[in-house]
């Protein structure tokens, strides 16, 4: 019986744990494919489908036209001649814009709340998070019957127990009611993020910057707020990102309405497809709905990577 030098043992051993290596890597390289297929499946097929749509003529009230092919005369047509398509635009900025600010405010003082000792913190957290559980079409009909009504609605109890007189906020403040829904919705996912910055934060330089003199609102302006930067980037882009899909609040509180005074981009689309039955329309809006929301996340990640950067060479 031959018996093998150390050496070679080792050099066995070694092919073997080689070989065990490039099996596993294999695996992992091929591990990932099903999921990217997934996704194809799920959001690139759709897209696609989508922007080809958009060069087509397809009414669905006139079958026998078919679909012809137009190119970008869609897209010209909303850009260019479409009344309602900029102003549409223009709710739909607002919309963002109105309910991340508030989200960011009412969030922040809700985090800061929720950072401090107190008996019952752990059930109020519990409480806060609810709106963001509750499905968007059941809060809006919550709100719309139950908070805004001008006949029994809880705000509008509070003004006439107060002396003054009912208003009908669906009707005369259409876009500040859907911002008041929106944000009511999304302000608990920034309470979340800003807590769990909150836990980060030192209390070493908390500390140090009391021993130095500084009061709560210095501690505050100067450590914590600049502390949490990253955590309200991070909120903003994700509820930028939410908040530009919303539609269920849209179709069940107003419709749109007054007028176009609360239609979106999403709740245009719906009705251009599913009311004039314009499909390449209502597929081209979509498309500059995607590529517009494509656009603004990648600004604002550029603009938060930049800051990174820039603090990184600092």
């Amino acid at each position: 019986m031959v018996k093998r030098q150390p050496e070679q043992t080792l050099l066995v051993s070694t092919k073997n744990a080689d070989t065990v290596g490039r099996a596993r890597n294999s695996l992992r390289t091929w591990m990932h494919l099903p999921a990217i297929f997934y996704l194809v499946l799920l959001t690139q097929i759709p897209f696609l489908y989508a922007l080809w749509t958009s060069l087509h003529s397809w009414n669905l009230l006139e079958p026998a036209l078919g679909k012809p092919f137009v190119g970008l005369a869609n897209y010209a047509y909303e850009l260019l001649h479409d009344p309602e398509f900029w102003p549409v635009v223009e709710n739909t900025g607002k919309l963002i814009f109105g309910s991340i600010v508030v989200c960011i405010i009412v969030g922040t003082m809700l985090a800061l709340l929720l950072h401090r000792a107190f008996p019952g913190r752990n059930l109020l957290r519990t409480v806060i998070i609810i709106p963001f559980l509750i499905t968007p079409s059941v809060s809006a009909v919550v709100w719309k019957n139950l908070i805004l009504s001008p006949s029994f609605g809880l705000i509008n109890w509070l003004i006439t127990t107060l002396g003054g007189q009912p208003v009908p906020w669906l009707s005369k403040f259409p876009m500040l009611s859907i911002i008041g829904m929106t944000s009511w919705e999304w302000t608990p996912f920034f309470v979340l993020v800003l807590t769990a910055g909150l836990q980060s934060v030192p209390e070493e330089t908390i500390e140090a910057a009391r021993v130095d003199g500084a009061d709560g609102p210095t501690i505050l302006w100067r450590i914590v707020l600049p502390f949490l930067r990253h955590y309200y980037e991070v909120a903003v882009l994700l509820g930028t990102i939410f908040i530009f899909q919303t539609f269920g609040k849209i179709y069940i509180a107003t419709a749109g309405g007054p007028g176009i005074l609360t239609t979106t981009l999403p709740y245009y689309t719906y009705q251009v497809a599913f009311q004039h039955w314009a499909v390449g329309q209502a597929a081209t809006i979509g498309v500059f709905g995607v590529i517009l929301a494509i656009i603004l996340a990648q600004i604002m990640v550029r603009y938060f990577t930049r800051g990174v950067e820039v603090e990184g060479v600092e």
